[in-house]
């Protein structure tokens, strides 16, 4: 089942990049502004043979682990004591939902005025988006716990390290992963934001930088070579967390 699945999202991908080279090459898109492929894939191998580019990668790239680093482990404490927690997790759930529903982008003014165009304002940017995300996940993996398993552990003597360890954890975990998962995304978008807003350096700025100028080339590669990376770390994600499924069945 796997392996039809593989097929069929690479005879999709397949798909999609046959219309995308024959619509420019036919006249249907503006090959100034749709580069085909076939020259679009090349200016990717360029890029990354660019020790310039590389080194404006790895600035991105370390913004948002360290964002994520930090955010990460906070987010599924207080996650997991609002969870526990059901009276003071729903005091705070709503403004948890309040924040999700707002765009964070408008507030990206603020974090320049608070913090400037440095490395501080991406990470703290980033942080928020990876935050909520990885809080509202956690606190509904520890809701999903079954209270019976729970009850019938302590009646039997079961300590509270044995009861996170053999209820919470392994029912927790493939939805923890999820939202670190979708936490790990957002921080690449806050990110990426952020540098495309005002920055020195950076993917995004890149980015920014090429639109402005119409170097469609070097626009479609970067936007591509993004989206193969995080499209990657989502799917590497993904298959741990389906491996946490079979091993919570289990």
């Amino acid at each position: 089942m796997r392996y039809k699945v593989a097929l069929i999202q690479l005879g999709f991908f397949v798909f999609l990049i046959t219309i995308w080279e024959t619509a420019s090459r036919t006249g249907l898109a503006d090959i100034e502004f749709l580069p085909p492929p076939s020259v679009v894939f090349p200016k990717i191998a360029q890029l990354l043979g660019d020790p310039k580019f590389l080194g404006e990668c790895w600035e991105t790239a370390v913004r948002i682990a360290v964002s994520f680093i930090i955010a990460a482990p906070i987010a599924l404490v207080i996650g997991f004591i609002l969870g526990e927690n059901r009276k003071l997790g729903d005091s705070f759930s709503p403004l948890f939902n309040v924040v999700l529903a707002v765009p964070q982008s408008v507030f990206l003014p603020i974090f320049i005025l608070l913090f400037g165009l440095g490395f501080t304002q991406k990470v703290a940017f980033g942080i928020t988006h990876v935050f909520f995300v990885v809080v509202v996940t956690t606190m509904a993996a520890v809701r999903q716990v079954p209270p019976n398993f729970v009850v019938a552990t302590r009646s039997y003597g079961g300590t509270r390290w044995r009861i996170y360890r053999s209820i919470y954890l392994p029912a927790m975990a493939p939805q923890v992963v999820t939202g670190l998962r979708l936490g790990l995304v957002f921080d690449i978008i806050g990110v990426l934001l952020a540098e495309m807003y005002g920055s020195r350096n950076g993917v995004g700025v890149l980015i920014f930088k090429w639109g402005e100028a119409h170097q469609t080339k070097e626009l479609m590669a970067g936007i591509l070579l993004v989206s193969i990376v995080t499209i990657t770390l989502n799917e590497m994600m993904r298959i741990w967390e389906n491996r946490l499924n079979r091993w919570k069945t289990q």
